[in-house]
Parts: structure tokens; sequence; C-alpha cells
């Protein structure tokens, strides 16, 4: 499918205000004229009449200029559903070609057993991208069509934590962590969703790091909210930017650069999931001045 051709709005405006104005002069200059060779001098009426026909002809260019927005939002949708489309097909992409060159080369040569896992290693860890990538529209779906998509679980914040490490141990393997449990809370949660959140975060520490990812979970209570917070080492956020990482499809130019497969609907499902589950999320600047943290705070169930 060719890009639509997208004419600059502003010009187009220009023209259609110029065009009509133009228009009623034209007929005001004409209808005075006429009126005062053919008839009589302009009356009270004849003002009535102008200002009838020029409402009328300013009314059909309003009706003009909102059919242009709703065309200029047509095409910037069209746009995006293209970039979707693109986006979707390179993140899909990019890990199945991984996983058919670590098969081909398995099949054509015989090697040896630490090389061996560690293609096996790798295939599991482009599957758990695709996992991802899958888990996240999955999750979208969910938040858009459901009003109760989910099953929640008693637990504390260290058992679904640990829940999450061991459920994702290809995932960690590629990176330093650091958990730690400041004060344990009781919380009320769907485990699967919850890991979803943790992964996205745990992935985006990986993705947008210069060096090897690192990544500190703490968790805490604070009176009825249980905390907690996952800090990187990773390139970081503008400040100003902070909203705008949490709408869909959203990704930041620097993101791109340093990874350029994505769909950008990773952290507005994880904002999604959280505030289904009552909670809030929050980004800020990383610990000494480096990387981002992301602090969630759920309710503490009642016991």
């Amino acid at each position: 499918m060719q890009n639509p051709k997208r004419w600059p709005t502003i010009l187009i405006f220009i023209a259609l205000q110029i065009a009509w104005l133009t228009i009623v002069i034209i007929w005001i200059i004409w209808y005075i004229k006429y009126r005062t060779i053919k008839i009589n001098p302009i009356g009270p009426w004849d003002i009535v009449i102008i200002i009838e026909v020029s409402i009328l002809l300013l009314l059909i260019l309003s009706g003009i200029y909102a059919l242009f927005i709703l065309y200029q939002r047509q095409l910037t949708l069209m746009r995006t559903q293209m970039h979707f489309i693109s986006s979707i097909t390179h993140a899909f992409k990019t890990p199945l070609a991984t996983m058919q060159l670590y098969l081909e080369t398995m099949k054509k040569r015989e090697l040896p057993g630490e090389t061996r896992n560690k293609l096996l290693d790798g295939m599991m860890g482009e599957n758990q991208r695709l996992k991802s990538l899958v888990d996240n529209f999955l999750a979208s779906a969910r938040l858009s069509y459901s009003k109760r998509p989910y099953a929640f679980s008693p637990m504390t914040v260290s058992e679904l934590l640990n829940i999450f490490l061991k459920g994702h141990e290809s995932l960690i393997s590629e990176i330093r962590m650091n958990k730690t449990i400041l004060e344990d809370a009781p919380i009320s949660v769907d485990i699967e969703a919850m890991n979803l959140v943790f992964s996205n975060l745990v992935e985006n520490a990986i993705h947008y790091s210069a060096d090897v990812p690192q990544v500190e979970i703490e968790a805490w209570r604070e009176k009825s909210s249980a905390c907690l917070r996952f800090s990187d080492s990773g390139i970081g956020i503008a400040k100003d930017r902070y909203r705008d990482i949490f709408k869909m499809f959203q990704r930041l130019p620097e993101a791109m650069a340093l990874w350029g497969s994505g769909t950008g609907m990773g952290l507005y499902v994880v904002k999604a999931i959280v505030k289904a589950h009552g909670g809030t999320i929050k980004v800020t600047e990383g610990k000494n001045n480096s990387g981002t943290s992301f602090l969630i705070r759920l309710p503490v169930a009642k016991q």
C-alpha cells in the first residue's frame, strides 16, 4: 500500500478561505451595484438578504473545512496503521529469522555441547520475545473488550516476584539482577497479567541499555500500598517525555535508534494492567542520575 499524499493543512485552509471570501465579496459587490443601477438604493431588506447569503456561504465554507479536517484525520489514521503493521512485521521477523539461523546451524553442523546449549538458550530467549509480543497484543485486546478481564489471587509481593523470576529464567539470564524485599505485603493480583508487567519492564532494560543491563527490584510497604520499584541502567528518558511513553504505539527517537524492533505497546499495556489492579505507576530518573525507575503501587489486600 502506498502512502497517501498529504497536502499541507495550512495551505489548503488558506486557499479555501481566500476562495470563499473572494466569492462573498464579489457577490456583495455585484448585488449592491445591481440594486443601485437597476432598481432602488439599498434598503433594510437588502441588508438582511446580504447577511443571510453571506452566512450561508460561510456555513458552506465551515462544512468544507470540517470535511477537510476529517479527511486529514483519516490520513493520519491510515499512516498510523501502516506504521503499526510495519512495526509488527519487523518485530516478529527478527526473532523468527534468528531462530531459523540457529536451527540451520544446529542441523548442518556437529556442534560441541557448550555451543549447542548456547544456541538453545538463544532460541529460548527469542521465543520469549515472541511470547511477550503476543501477550501484549492479547492483553491490549482484553483491556479493550472486557470490563473485568482478570482472575485475582491472594499472595504476597515476594511470592509474586519469585513466580516471575522462576518463569523467566531465560530472560533474566541476560542481565545483572538484584532483588530486595524491605517489607513484604499481601496483595491480590492476576499472576499472568503481572508477569507481563514485570517482563515488559525487564525487557525494556535489556533493549535500551548500551552496556550489560542491570535491573534492581525493590519492594516495601507504605501504609495501604505495596510498592515495587524497577530500576535499570539504560539510556534513560527525558523528563518531558514521561507521559508520552505510556501512550499506545509511542516510541521515543532515542529508543528507536538503539533498538529498532518494537511496537510501542509494552508500557501502554503495563500502565493499563496496573490501573486495572487499582494501582498506579510512575516513572522517575534512575539511581545515581542514570537509567530509569518505574514505581508501581498496588493496594494491600485485606486479610
